[in-house]
């Protein structure tokens, strides 16, 4: 099996990311070319570029780069973020070492908090004390990895609280 020659560190699989998020990570491309883009639960292209720092000749290096989604407006949307190498041939579309990340956007999104479930608690609850513009489904759909039913929910569980503008 070849090496892995591009890896996202962030954002995570199932991360909550607002408008503008940074992709961090390390790799190497053709000619020093990265590529990411975001697409909708329909597989539409909502916003795509390139990562200026990654390494090439083989040489691989850490990355950062700002990601903005400019005039799209999302809340709770489920998303895929793609970044891979850029594959001149053709013949591996997208493109080569395919990272593909399940992210949350929330367009609105200042930042989140984290909360730790307690007895009694329920999302509408939560969203109330604890959220800045939050409902429960904010909730519920930020954490779709930790919640499978939102009227289920048990204490000790540890949620992310989307705070919106």
């Amino acid at each position: 099996m070849a090496p892995r020659l591009i890896e996202v560190r962030q954002p995570k699989s199932n991360d909550v990311v607002g408008r503008d998020f940074t992709i961090a990570g390390f790799g190497t491309g053709f000619e020093a070319t990265v590529l990411w883009r975001v697409l909708d639960a329909a597989g539409h292209i909502v916003a795509t570029g390139n990562i200026q720092g990654a390494g090439s000749m083989g040489v691989i290096r850490d990355f950062g780069h700002q990601v903005s989604l400019g005039g799209f407006t999302a809340r709770a949307t489920h998303m895929m973020l793609q970044v891979f190498g850029e594959d001149a041939s053709g013949m591996n579309p997208p493109g080569t070492d395919l990272n593909v990340v399940p992210v949350t956007v929330f367009t609105g999104l200042e930042g989140f908090r984290l909360y730790e479930v307690v007895s009694g608690d329920n999302l509408t609850k939560i969203a109330r004390d604890q959220g800045q513009n939050t409902t429960a489904d904010d909730i519920f759909q930020a954490n779709r990895d930790r919640i499978s039913n939102p009227n289920l929910i048990f204490p000790g569980q540890v949620f992310r609280i989307p705070l919106l503008a």
